[in-house]
């Protein structure tokens, strides 16, 4: 019970943490990292150990519901690999960070915050390893209500009220996930999208038991559109700069970099596993979908002025990119999207730990219009930075030029392979290249105007605590790690090209 292991042991200190008196905040913070960590190191043995999928059952077959159990396989490991590396290094970085938030607010719960924010975590961790509808729905709602507590509790502005608008707009995704789900599963007699025998994946199985085309498509549309309230994209994004904003800093660093990346695995298992034909057939739609998402994001990023505002943003620009790949149906893309997943989750995390190191240090200090020249008192935060912006942009020496090279192979051989028509061909070429460059664009500008350049404003900023610089120092290094690793994640992922074969095949 190797993967249950990964969800217990945080389990576990999060119960002790529950019991424990309310001033052992340093306790807490070390023993939340340390069983954090442990999923992660777990992770990583799995990593170089196993070649092919590893199903573990926890529960026998339970009819008309299905099996429950964990998986892990070339799918979900940058997934996994992502959640548990980021929460466990940004549980060490809320300790100075919550400690001036909570003079802020004139005292706050060490425990309460811990708790959740530990439940946070290991229900996402539930979320990739989920093999099952229910599971998959049950580990979300968690990560959706604890997430909603800790912005409402901790969060900035008007919290409450963008707490509820969060917590609102996620539930609509939820219910309409939750509606396709039981509409499919009483259907299939199970809710299961991956099992413990060969061939494993369900591959076309909502063609097969859901007879008319018309119920097919609406069961996709249902789940489809629940999913990408939660990604989110263009035109679902209203909730996201609000509360990944306006939550507490290492509360935005696990919601950016590591939830909402969770609906594109959700499309992925359930989607594209179970629907494949009705996939192809909205690809297209789905295409077009995720290049606005891209330039949308990325053109408003460029005109904001709040630090944490623009990283929200820009994290609706990486969920096209995500989008963009998986909905390639190449194995190229998909790969690319997946590994994107953790380039965006150590690229970003580490951003918004800079802003939050920033606001530590500076008094509030949002407005990137009064920054400028920072480098010089804060060259950690700086670096740290300039490894998060070449990451979601893309470039070495981050595992982000694998998973962008990865999406524009897929994207160009979707493209090549879908259309004849010359133009056509060159306007989406065109597109998805602006909306490359845009992040480009936006991650240096912004780079330029925060860290180098003259002064404007006369804020006193030094460096943040040690703890919060290092340990935003240690996770942005990470994705230079990762780029040495990189070889081993795609090999881990032969499953994907073989399991790409398969959806080729029943277009």
């Amino acid at each position: 019970m190797i993967l249950l292991s990964t969800l217990l042991i945080p389990l576990i200190a999060i119960l002790i943490i529950s019991i424990s008196p309310e001033e052992n905040k340093k306790f807490f913070a070390y023993l939340l990292t340390g069983s954090l960590l442990y999923s992660f190191v777990v992770y990583m043995y799995m990593l170089f150990t196993y070649s092919t999928l590893y199903f573990e059952v926890l529960y026998g077959y339970v009819s008309s519901i299905g099996y429950f159990g964990l998986i892990y396989d070339g799918f979900n490991a940058p997934f996994l690999l992502g959640i548990a590396l980021v929460s466990s290094i940004v549980a060490l970085y809320s300790l100075p960070y919550m400690e001036h938030r909570f003079h802020e607010l004139g005292g706050g719960s060490w425990r309460s915050y811990y708790v959740n924010y530990g439940l946070f975590s290991v229900s996402m961790l539930g979320v990739a390893l989920s093999s099952n509808m229910i599971e998959f729905y049950i580990f979300l709602e968690i990560s959706l209500i604890t997430s909603f507590i800790l912005l409402a509790l901790y969060g900035y502005g008007d919290r409450i009220r963008i707490g509820i608008m969060y917590f609102i707009w996620t539930h609509v995704g939820a219910l309409l996930f939750l509606i396709g789900s039981f509409i499919y599963g009483l259907n299939a007699g199970s809710f299961d999208f991956i099992v413990p025998y060969k061939p494993y994946y369900m591959t076309g199985r909502g063609y097969e038991v859901l007879a008319p085309l018309g119920l097919q498509v609406i069961v996709f549309i249902l789940i489809f559109l629940g999913l990408m309230i939660k990604l989110p994209g263009f035109g679902f994004h209203i909730w996201l700069p609000y509360a990944h904003a306006e939550a507490p800093t290492p509360v935005s660093a696990l919601l950016s970099p590591n939830l909402i990346g969770l609906a594109a695995l959700g499309m992925l298992r359930i989607l594209v596993t179970l629907f494949p034909q009705i996939f192809y057939l909205m690809q297209n739609m789905i295409i077009v979908w995720a290049l606005i998402t891209m330039i949308y994001g990325g053109l408003v990023a460029l005109y904001q002025s709040d630090y944490k505002r623009f990283l929200a943003y820009s994290s609706i620009s990486q969920m096209g990119y995500i989008l963009l790949g998986l909905a390639t149906l190449t194995p190229a893309g998909v790969l690319g999207a997946v590994l994107h997943y953790l380039t965006h989750a150590l690229g970003k995390a580490s951003l918004f730990m800079t802003a939050g190191n920033i606001i530590i240090s500076g008094n509030e200090l949002r407005d990137i219009n009064k920054m400028g020249g920072l480098a010089s008192s804060m060259n950690k935060t700086a670096g740290s930075a300039l490894l998060g912006f070449l990451s979601i942009s893309g470039l070495p020496p981050t595992v982000g030029i694998i998973s962008k090279f990865l999406i524009v192979v897929g994207f160009a051989s979707y493209v090549i392979t879908g259309f004849s028509n010359i133009y056509l061909m060159a306007i989406l070429i065109l597109t998805a290249f602006i909306g490359f460059g845009l992040t480009l664009v936006y991650s240096f500008h912004t780079m330029r105007r925060i860290f180098f350049g003259l002064r404007r404003s006369d804020i006193e900023v030094s460096e943040a605590p040690s703890m919060a610089s290092l340990s935003t120092f240690v996770l942005a290094i990470f994705s230079i790690i990762f780029l040495i690793l990189a070889g081993y994640l795609i090999n881990q992922a032969h499953y994907s090209s073989d399991f790409m074969k398969i959806i080729l095949m029943m277009r």
